[in-house]
């Protein structure tokens, strides 16, 4: 008996029997057991159908290498602790070269240091400081800055020193930046609906139309689904970047509403 699986499921199953069987003795009897009752030879097949949904699956195939680098970028800068050296700001660059740059502030949001020294778009680090609580409990803050130079996100994390706030990480870009990752960034737009920023490189696209949307209710209730704007039907799906909501977008390929499932 020959089984068939897409490239994708292939290396999702092996990945999770290596991380199941090194774990535990429980682990080593179920592989051999599998060793026992598996085609050792299963035909591979690389016309993997993805998603079962297609709307999901499109959607998925173009934001997953977008959020990929902010979740990277997440997960770099909730590593630090205290005020970063030289080397953590070069490896920050050697890691993310798209980085519109990056500085830190006190706890009275007056720059310490800012690479590069200067930069067309202002700062405000205001919307960043403006926090009561216990600066400990902060992973990562965040806030879409307008200009007429275009948009810069600014995500920050605090650092300490002798378990006391002594102020803030900062890295900002453009968030159209995001767009070269996509593999078809015409199919993709990427929105800030609180802010009124669209980011896209679709061509003939009703911006108004699809900010008009009462998004407050949408994203009250669901994190993702199926809207109408501008008589063209689109697949979305939100996810949180600090404490910035973001929704990304695909034209749906079907009608209906969307059943399937995203993979995180």
């Amino acid at each position: 008996m020959k089984f068939k699986f897409s490239a994708r499921f292939f290396a999702l199953a092996v990945l999770c029997f290596a991380v199941f069987c090194s774990g535990c003795e429980y682990g080593s009897k179920v592989w051999r057991s599998a060793q026992e009752s598996v085609d050792p030879n299963p035909e591979i097949t690389l016309e993997g159908e993805g998603l079962e949904n297609p709307n999901d699956n499109k959607l998925a195939l173009l934001f997953t290498p977008v959020d990929e680098q902010l979740l990277k970028l997440s997960s770099f800068l909730s590593n630090v602790d205290s005020h970063p050296d030289e080397e953590w700001f070069k490896l920050l660059f050697m890691r993310f070269p798209w980085l519109g740059g990056v500085m830190t502030v006190n706890s009275d949001a007056m720059i310490l240091v800012k690479l590069p020294e200067q930069s067309i778009k202002p700062f405000k680090p205001g919307p960043l400081m403006e926090y009561e609580g216990d600066w400990s409990e902060v992973r990562l803050k965040s806030f879409v800055n307008y200009t007429d130079f275009g948009p810069e996100l600014y995500m920050a994390t605090p650092f300490f020193k002798d378990a006391d706030f002594r102020g803030l990480v900062v890295v900002h870009f453009d968030p159209r930046i995001l767009l070269n990752f996509c593999p078809r960034p015409k199919d993709l737009i990427i929105m800030q609906p609180d802010g009124g920023g669209v980011w896209t490189g679709m061509k003939n696209l009703d911006r108004e139309a699809l900010l008009s949307l009462d998004w407050d209710e949408l994203l009250d209730e669901q994190v993702r689904g199926v809207v109408e704007a501008g008589g063209r039907s689109f697949v979305w799906l939100t996810r949180y970047i600090g404490d910035t909501q973001i929704v990304y977008l695909t034209e749906t390929v079907s009608n209906g509403e969307s059943d399937g499932f995203l993979f995180f």
